[in-house]
């Protein structure tokens, strides 16, 4: 008889300071737009403080990343990953090109994200869901679990 196996679960969480973040966009321009795209540029510049809305995203973006184990990988974009807002305010992710190619890979079946903002500090975690590995027999499932402990 064997256990179903359980879905896996990848966290990552990132830290972003809000001034480090704005001097970075004042001072390299064009970086905006190839670290967020035009909906995410939206959204933040309709808010009061932009600055801590991007640096959460930018936040977000990261932790992403650290949750895929890959980093800012080859052919990934930043704007692969795109943190949009439902309509009660609930952050949510967007993969395109490389980011999802990747996510696919592993078996990603969702995503979720959380942001918070204040003091000068944005925060990010992000647990992506994957789709459960095929199920193992119990027997070694018990007798992994019994060398574990020795």
């Amino acid at each position: 008889m064997g256990r179903p196996a359980l879905p896996r679960v990848r966290i990552g969480t990132d830290l972003a300071e809000v001034e480090r973040v704005e001097e970075l966009m004042l001072s390299q321009p064009g970086l905006k737009e190839t670290v967020f795209t035009a909906r995410e540029l939206a959204y933040c510049h309709r808010r009061r403080r932009a600055g801590e809305h991007l640096a959460a995203r930018w936040a977000a973006k990261e932790a992403v990343l650290k949750s895929l184990g890959t980093g800012m990988g080859p052919r990934m974009e930043w704007t692969d990953i795109e943190i949009l807002n439902e309509r009660g305010g609930r952050p949510r992710v967007r993969l395109y090109g490389e980011v999802d190619a990747v996510a696919q890979q592993l078996g990603i079946h969702h995503i979720e994200v959380s942001l918070t903002h204040n003091a000068g500090l944005a925060v990010a975690h992000a647990v992506l869901v994957c789709h459960a590995e095929q199920t193992e027999p119990a027997d070694q499932a018990d007798q992994a679990e019994g060398e574990e402990e020795r």
